[in-house]
C-alpha cells in the first residue's frame, strides 16, 4: 500500500506522566518529590500573589525535608530570558527537580528550564522546533530530558500540566514556539479544585474557554484520531454544563470539579495525536505582541475562525453541537453545524468575552498582521491541525475583519 496517499498516515500518541485530580491533592506535592527522586526543588511561579499557594506549597516541601528555592519571576506567555533566568538559578542553587505552580506559564517555565539543564545550558532559542524543517529531526539534535517536574496546577484550562511541549515566547522575534523533547513532560501532575476554585471571574472565564478551546480544535483537526476525539467530546460536554456556573460561583463544588477534568482532558486529548488549528494559530500573536492572555486570545478570534473552517467538516461541527446540548434531531450535518455556532455565541455572551474588535480591544493595529501571520502561523504548528487548507491572504483577511 502506497501511504503517500494520507495525509497523516500514522497517529501517535504521546507519552503522558501520572495525573491525579482530586480535592487535597496538592498536599501529596511531597510524596510525589520523593517517588521522583526529588531532593531540592526549584518552584517556579508567577507568584500567585494574595493566594498563599506557593506559600503553602513550600511548607509542605520544606516540611516533609525537601529543599526548595523559588523562581517567582514567571510572566504570562514565559519569554525565552525568564527560561534561561529560571535555569540560572536552579544550576546555582544546586536544585534536582522542579515543582510547578500555577497555570500554563509557570509549567512551561519549567519545562523549558529542564530542557536547558538537560542540555548543558544550550539557549531555549536553539531548541525551538517547526513543522519545516521537521521537528523529529530536529529533536535528534538534543538530549532528552531526564529531570523530574511535579507540576501542581491553579487554572481550569490549561492543559499544560500534562502536555509535551513548553510553549515559550521568543522574545527577538517576538513570536511564541514550541520546544518538544522526549521526557519534557511533567513527572507528575496535581489537579486540586481547592486550588483552582482560588482563581478570580475572568480567569475562570478565559481558562475554562481555554480547556474548551483545546477540545474543540484538536475534536476538528486533521491530525484526529479517535481516542482524542472520544476523549474531547466529553471535555466539551463538562465545560458546555459547567463553566457558566464555575465562572460566576467557584465555590460550586461540582461544577469546579467537572472543570477539573474537563483542562485535562484537554490536554491529555491532544497528546493522543489531537493538536489544534487556526485559533491558536491567530491567538498566539495576540498573547506575544499585545501580552493577552493565551485562554481570552483565543476566545475573541474562536467564531470568525471556526465559521472559516466549517465548511470543511460540517458533520464534526454538528457532532460538537450535541456535546454543546444542542437539539440537532432532524436536521441535516450543515444545518446542525450551525448550531454549534448559535452555542458558542451564547457561551461567550455568557462569559462576557467580546468576539473581535481587536483594535478596541487590545490595540492591533493593521501594520502588525503580517508578522502575525508570517512569524506565528506560518511556522506554528497549528497549520498541520486546522481542517481546511489556508494561505496567507486568507489569515491576513480573517485578522482584518477582526479589526
Amino acid at each position: 500500500m502506497n501511504k503517500n496517499i494520507f495525509e497523516f498516515p500514522i497517529r501517535y500518541s504521546a507519552v503522558i506522566g501520572k495525573i491525579a485530580i482530586g480535592w487535597g491533592v496538592y498536599e501529596t506535592v511531597a510524596d510525589e518529590c520523593k517517588m521522583a527522586g526529588i531532593k531540592k526543588a526549584l518552584i517556579t511561579t508567577t507568584g500567585l500573589k494574595r493566594t498563599g499557594i506557593v506559600d503553602e506549597i513550600n511548607q509542605i516541601l520544606t516540611g516533609s525535608g525537601i529543599a526548595t528555592e523559588i523562581f517567582n519571576k514567571v510572566t504570562p506567555n514565559p519569554k525565552d530570558h525568564e527560561i534561561m533566568a529560571a535555569y540560572e538559578v536552579f544550576k546555582n542553587t544546586g536544585c534536582d527537580g522542579v515543582v510547578s505552580v500555577g497555570g500554563g506559564s509557570s509549567h512551561d517555565c519549567g519545562k523549558g528550564l529542564r530542557a536547558v539543564a538537560a542540555n548543558d545550558g544550550k539557549n531555549i532559542l536553539d531548541m525551538f522546533v517547526y513543522v519545516d524543517p521537521p521537528w523529529m529531526e530536529t529533536i535528534k539534535n538534543h538530549k532528552p530530558v531526564n529531570i523530574p517536574q511535579i507540576a501542581v496546577n491553579t487554572t481550569a484550562g490549561t492543559g499544560a500540566e500534562s502536555t509535551v511541549g513548553a510553549a515559550i515566547v521568543n522574545s527577538q522575534a517576538p513570536a511564541k514556539g514550541l520546544v518538544i523533547l522526549p521526557g519534557l513532560g511533567a513527572t507528575s501532575a496535581l489537579i486540586d479544585p481547592l486550588l483552582v476554585r482560588q482563581m478570580p471571574q475572568d480567569v475562570a472565564a478565559s481558562t475554562g474557554f481555554d480547556a474548551l478551546c483545546h477540545a474543540f480544535e484538536s475534536f476538528i483537526a486533521r491530525t484526529h484520531s479517535h481516542y482524542n476525539m472520544g476523549i474531547q467530546y466529553r471535555a466539551m460536554k463538562l465545560v458546555a454544563e459547567n463553566l457558566r456556573e464555575f465562572t460566576y460561583n467557584r465555590m460550586n463544588h461540582t461544577a469546579c470539579e467537572n472543570m477539573c477534568w474537563a483542562e485535562n482532558m484537554g490536554s491529555v486529548g491532544i497528546g493522543f495525536s489531537g493538536g489544534v488549528g487556526m485559533v491558536h494559530g491567530l491567538g498566539h500573536g495576540l498573547t506575544v505582541l499585545y501580552g493577552v492572555p493565551h485562554g481570552f486570545a483565543s476566545a475573541v478570534v474562536t467564531l470568525p475562525v471556526e465559521r472559516y473552517n466549517q465548511s470543511a467538516c460540517p458533520e464534526k461541527f454538528a457532532e460538537m453541537a450535541q456535546a454543546m446540548g444542542a437539539d440537532t434531531r432532524g436536521l441535516t450535518a450543515v444545518q446542525a453545524s450551525d448550531k454549534w455556532f448559535d452555542e458558542m455565541e451564547r457561551l461567550l455572551a455568557d462569559l462576557n468575552i467580546k468576539t473581535g474588535h481587536l483594535k478596541e480591544q487590545f490595540g492591533l493595529q493593521e501594520k502588525d498582521l503580517d508578522h502575525i501571520v508570517k512569524w506565528q502561523y506560518e511556522r506554528d504548528f497549528c497549520r498541520e491541525g486546522n481542517p481546511r487548507d489556508y494561505n496567507y491572504d486568507d489569515c491576513i483577511q480573517l485578522l482584518n475583519d477582526m479589526l
